[in-house]
């Protein structure tokens, strides 16, 4: 029974994902800052502004794709002047770290989707129960990559 219901949660979290970014994509374009910046390109700044200092790899690897794609995305957001390069400790990789504008991009655009979440959610859900869900995808998030520290929840 436990595996049925398990590969159920699986499913639905996929597809969680999927009409995510699907909406994510939808936000920027009704905002109009997919004219400024891509899902794609957007994730990227995200994932440089959590781990400032990312290598080209470290941001390949986040996000599923070739090394060669990242390149492109950092070129065409170094030419936005929203990241810079900087030599990385280990002389054969880059540093990405996004600039102020960088910063202000990234955070307008998560203030608008998630003000854009927040209405189509928040009436649906009790203070509780955001709890709980945060507490649970904060488990199985550390479960999935790997973290010792799951006993924080």
């Amino acid at each position: 029974m436990m595996d049925n219901e398990l590969k159920k949660v699986f499913n639905l979290f996929q597809e969680s994902i999927v009409n995510i970014h699907s909406e994510v994509a939808k936000i920027l374009s009704n905002s109009g800052l997919d004219e400024v910046i891509s899902k794609e390109q957007y994730q990227t700044l995200k994932i440089v502004k959590e781990s400032p200092g990312s290598t080209f790899s470290y941001i390949a690897s986040k996000q599923g794709v070739f090394k060669t794609a990242i390149s492109n995305r950092i070129n065409k957001l170094m030419k936005l002047n929203l990241i810079s390069i900087q030599q990385g400790e280990d002389k054969r990789e880059k540093s990405v770290l996004l600039t102020e504008k960088g910063i202000s991009v990234v955070n307008r655009t998560e203030d608008i989707i998630y003000e854009t979440f927040n209405k189509k959610l928040s009436p649906h859900f009790s203070e509780e129960e955001i709890i709980t869900f945060v507490k649970q995808l904060q488990k199985a998030n550390d479960l999935i990559t790997g973290k010792d520290n799951v006993n924080h929840v």
